[in-house]
Formats: C-alpha cells, structure tokens, sequence
C-alpha cells in the first residue's frame, strides 16, 4: 500500500512539472528573430530545400553510369531427363544431367558511351544548380513575407493605441462636459456628442483588436507556431532607405543576381546537355563484361569457369526516337530563351515599381508625421478653447477626429515604408539582412563596381 501511495505521489509530481514546463513565458520577436524562426522552421522552405537535396541524388545516379556494376546470380533447372542426343554409328550419347544448378559472378563495365554519361551528368548539375536557385528566391519571398506579416502586425498594434488613446480623451471630453453641463454652462447635446463619438471609438477599437489577431495569427502561421502560442513582437529600429536610386543601374543589378534569371541559365545549360544525351543514342558504346562461374550448368560445354568478352554496340534504326529528342530539346531551349526575356521584363517592372513606391512612402511618411504634429497642436488648442468657453464641443471632436485620422495614416505611413523597403529588396533579388544597415557597397552602383573586380 506504502508502494502504490508513492508511485502515486511520484506520477502526480511528474505530471506537475510537466505541466510547469508546458507553460511557456511569451516568446518576444524583433525582425531579426523572425527572420532567424523563420529559416530554421519553416515547413515550405524545407520542402524548397529538400528539392535540391533530389536534385543531387540525380547527379550522384548519373555518374554512377561510369562505374562498373557487379551483380551475382544462382539458379536452379530440374530437365525431365538427363540430354542427350543419337549418333548413327556412336549410339546416343549424353552431355549433362537432369539435376543443373548454377551460380555465377558477373562484372560489366561501361568503357565508352559516346558521352552519354557525361550529358547525363551536366545536365543532373546544371539541375542542382536550378534547383538551389529556386530554394534561394523561395527563402527571399518567404522572408519578405515574414517581415511584412511582422511589420503588418506592428501596424495592427499602433492602430489598437490610436484607438485606446482615442478612447481616453473621448472619455474625458465626456467628463469634462457633462461637469459643465451640471454647472449650467454647456446645453445637453455637448455631453451626447462626446459620448456618441466614444461609443464610435469603442467599436473601432474592437475592429483594430481583430485586425491585431488576424495579423498575429498570419505571423504565426510563418513562424510555424501553434495558432495559441502566445507571442510579442518588438519594434525593430527603422532600417534607413538605400541612397543614390537610379533606376538603369539597380534594374542592372537585379537582373545580374536574381535567381530566377540564374535559374533559367541552369535550365538552358542542362538543355544543351539534354541535346547531348540526344545525340549519343545514335552512336556507338563499348563495354567490357566479365563472368565467373561458381557452379556451370552442366549442359553447357566445358570451356572453364570464367570468360572476358569487349562489347560494341551500334543502333541502326531506333524508330526516330533520337531525333524526336532532338526536336523536343531544340523546342525547350527556344521555350527557356522566350521565357528569359519575359522574365527579365518582369524583373524591371517590379524593379521599378518597387523603386517608386520606396520613394512614395518616404515623402508620404514627411508628410504623415507634418500633419500629426499639426493636429496634436490643433487639438491642444480646441481643448484649451472649450474649457475656457470659446469654441463649442463640436470643434474640439473635430480636432480629435482629425488627430485620430492622422495619427492612424501616420502609423500607416511608418510601417508602409519598412514594408515598401522589404518589397525593394525583394525586386532586387536580396535577402533582408537583420542588420539592417546600408553600407557603401550596398547600393545599387557600388554593388555593380564590386561585381566587375
């Protein structure tokens, strides 16, 4: 009884501290954190990753083409009776037994191939090479996505204490103008028109609460994180805009190391290694086979236990298969060179595009934080007016108002801009570093200049 009492004790304890483990503080993410949660977690960068990982099991199964293979083989074959055959004046005469087992070792080794394996090869390399290109561009949209849902949650946030601090001076305009309604001084509708606009705040309030658990529950999707981990993000210090954006030298540059234009080089060079393999069908291959026999059968005559034989083989006719390989590869590479220049106009579109919105939301974000600052004044002083019996209620909720609003486009604009600045680096063919520093050498020009030593 003392025994069980224990164990009790023990698994109640265990499952205590389990219990005590399981419950995690907040983890707190500032963009360089989510940059790092997302590159180590992300299942749809792993499943990008994984496809360069084929791809060079593929070259591996390609240069196992030049190599000899060893193979064994036994067998068994039971004959109704031991053969034999009738000669006139020699009787019949038998040349093995019914009971034949066999058992033999055998080597072949391809010398020559005609290039075959060498095209294969190229063109399993030139794979691994469009493959990690394609697992670079998806870890660049990938993270991009992750730094907008950071910045988009942020925004949520700043939106919810706009709404918070729009609520506490509606209330207090509430408070202020019912006191003066109970002294006489103001008619009722002061105290009503407050008081509505509160209620107004109170449901915009719920509005930009919902947004903040959308954007969160996006992050948290990216950071591959169970929809009810808790989580907090902290502002990231605003990363300072490239200078010196002239726009032929940047397209120049994204179109020098995007990685989908170096995916589509990987592609045309494997295509040219496809036209090789095409063409090595119709010629000759050489190889070596040679043979050990454990066990012979015994209907085969006695010409010892081994052989060595060199083998030639020529197609003659293969039905057109080779040509129509040909005629395909030919088709692809001029569907591959259609699809560069098609890529390569839409590289400078969003180049452009993502140039001219960085400068967009920079004079949009002056402009933002001018009028802020013009409606706190013009609300201090609407205040200060109503209080002292100069201006009626409605022009001090009209100031608010207009604080509010700009103070939501002033949030909008802030964020808007780190977000426009993730989408520049995006065009340009970059990953965003956390260290968010712009260096000489990270513009445009000054990147080309190193790239040309």
């Amino acid at each position: 009884m003392r025994r069980i009492i224990i164990n009790v004790t023990t698994l109640l304890v265990a499952i205590a501290c389990g219990m005590a483990q399981t419950t995690v503080a907040p983890s707190s993410y500032d963009l360089a954190a989510v940059i790092a949660r997302v590159q180590a977690a992300n299942p749809t960068l792993h499943a990008a990753r994984q496809a360069v990982t084929t791809a060079q099991a593929k070259v591996a199964e390609a240069r196992a083409g030049r190599r000899p293979r060893v193979q064994g083989e036994a067998g068994y074959m039971q004959l109704a009776r031991d053969p034999s055959f009738t000669v006139s004046p020699m009787g019949t005469l038998v040349f093995g037994q019914a009971d034949n087992p066999s058992a033999n070792i055998s080597l072949d080794w391809p010398i020559y191939s005609s290039r075959l394996v060498d095209g294969m090869t190229t063109a399993s390399r030139r794979g691994v090479d469009a493959a990690w290109q394609g697992y670079t561009r998806s870890r660049q949209e990938i993270l991009a996505e992750a730094s907008t849902a950071y910045y988009q949650v942020l925004s949520a946030q700043r939106m919810v204490e706009v709404m918070q601090a729009q609520i506490t001076t509606l209330k207090e305009a509430v408070r202020v103008a019912t006191s003066l309604h109970d002294q006489g001084v103001v008619a009722k509708l002061d105290v009503l028109r407050p008081t509505s606009e509160l209620a107004s705040a109170q449901t915009s309030l719920t509005q930009a609460e919902n947004g903040t658990q959308l954007a969160l529950a996006n992050i948290k999707r990216l950071l591959n994180l169970p929809i009810d981990t808790v989580i907090t993000l902290t502002p990231t210090a605003d990363m300072p805009l490239p200078t010196a954006l002239d726009l032929p030298p940047t397209i120049q540059l994204a179109l020098a190391q995007r990685p989908e234009v170096q995916q589509l080089q990987a592609y045309l060079a494997a295509s040219a290694a496809q036209r090789t393999i095409a063409r090595a069908g119709r010629k000759a291959s050489l190889g070596l086979h040679a043979q050990y026999d454990v066990k012979r059968q015994t209907t085969y005559p006695d010409s010892g236990s081994w052989l060595v034989a060199i083998v030639v083989r020529q197609p003659i006719y293969d039905g057109g298969t080779a040509k129509a390989q040909l005629a395909a590869v030919g088709s692809q590479r001029d569907e591959l060179l259609d699809q560069q220049e098609a890529l390569r106009q839409g590289i400078s579109m969003q180049v452009t595009s993502a140039v001219l919105n960085m400068q967009s939301a920079d004079k949009s974000l002056e402009s933002a934080t001018l009028a802020a600052v013009t409606a706190e004044e013009a609300f201090r002083d609407a205040e200060i007016s109503y209080k002292n019996q100069v201006v009626p209620m409605l022009d001090v909720l009209s100031a608010q108002n207009a604080l509010t609003n700009a103070r939501v486009q002033l949030a909008l604009a802030q964020f808007n801009r780190q977000i426009a600045l993730v989408q520049y680096h995006l065009a340009l063919g970059d990953t965003l570093k956390s260290a968010m520093e712009v260096r000489e050498s990270d513009t445009p020009a000054g990147r080309i200049k190193e790239k040309g030593k």
